[in-house]
């Protein structure tokens, strides 16, 4: 009746109100059933961006007994899965009841730009027990945004899957794929810091140099004892080959200027 009374012609003045933040539903916060609740030890989000190590630190974690922190709202879970359910709701269950070692561990990868479609419907960390916070970044930005050009390209995201088609050098793709590596991390290290949250920071480097120590701080972040043999496997292999550098020589060829500070914002 309101809004009846307001309303100008056209209709502009009640478009504008119901597409303001107060007309908005607030995310929900997703009720645990009690069958599920105590099971769940303690939990782990790893925040994180593509081609950042993730895969191998996923795997890591998983022969260590610290959880499957695995794409479970989209990503590769909705092109993997042709079954696997959209309603972020059900998409959290799965996370922990499939994402959960015999430890009691739970583990989650998420992605900024996952996140923040995720936080329309959801209010995550409310909704996640005992939740613990990785950052998960790589040292070489360039080279990661290499990689990503090159998996997006060829479909090739794992040492297990096979090459779609023959990588081909696109500057384009990596300088974009480079600029939104940087928003990744933008948008998570401005969500950490308005929100005063503690994390525990690993590198991709620090994990390939390090993975038993690297498992030990996820251990002790968790309370839990660490518990794995002297052979950590992940299953994967590195694909950063010759031809990664090659694309890295020539993309620098073609754009490095040290002189020059200009950088693209977006709206």
């Amino acid at each position: 009746m309101v809004l009846e009374l307001l309303r100008p012609a056209g209709g502009v003045f009640v478009e504008a109100m119901t597409g303001m933040r107060f007309f908005r539903q607030s995310p929900a916060v997703v009720k645990i059933p009690p069958n599920i609740l105590p099971e769940l030890r303690a939990g782990i989000l790893v925040c994180t961006s593509p081609r950042s190590g993730s895969n191998h630190l996923a795997g890591l974690m998983a022969s260590a007994g610290l959880g499957h922190p695995l794409e479970w709202f989209g990503g590769r879970r909705l092109l993997e899965l042709p079954g696997y359910p959209r309603d972020p709701r059900t998409q959290l269950l799965r996370a922990l009841t499939e994402g959960r070692s015999s430890t009691g561990v739970y583990a989650i990868k998420l992605f900024a730009s996952q996140f923040k479609q995720l936080a329309k419907k959801v209010n995550l960390p409310a909704s996640l027990p005992n939740l613990s916070y990785v950052r998960l970044t790589r040292d070489d930005l360039l080279g990661q945004a290499i990689s990503w050009a090159r998996a997006r390209q060829t479909r090739k995201f794992r040492s297990t899957e096979i090459s779609h088609v023959p990588p081909r050098y696109n500057g384009q793709a990596i300088a974009e794929s480079l600029e939104k590596l940087l928003m990744e991390n933008a948008a998570w290290g401005g969500w950490f810091a308005k929100n005063g949250l503690s994390f525990l920071s690993l590198t991709y480097e620090q994990v390939q140099r390090d993975p038993a120590g690297s498992l030990t701080k996820l251990a002790q972040l968790v309370d839990v004892e660490p518990n794995w043999g002297p052979e950590l496997q992940s299953g994967l292999e590195i694909q950063r080959d010759a031809l990664n550098e090659e694309w890295r020589k020539r993309f620098l060829s073609e754009n490095a200027d040290p002189s020059s500070f200009e950088y693209r914002t977006r709206k």
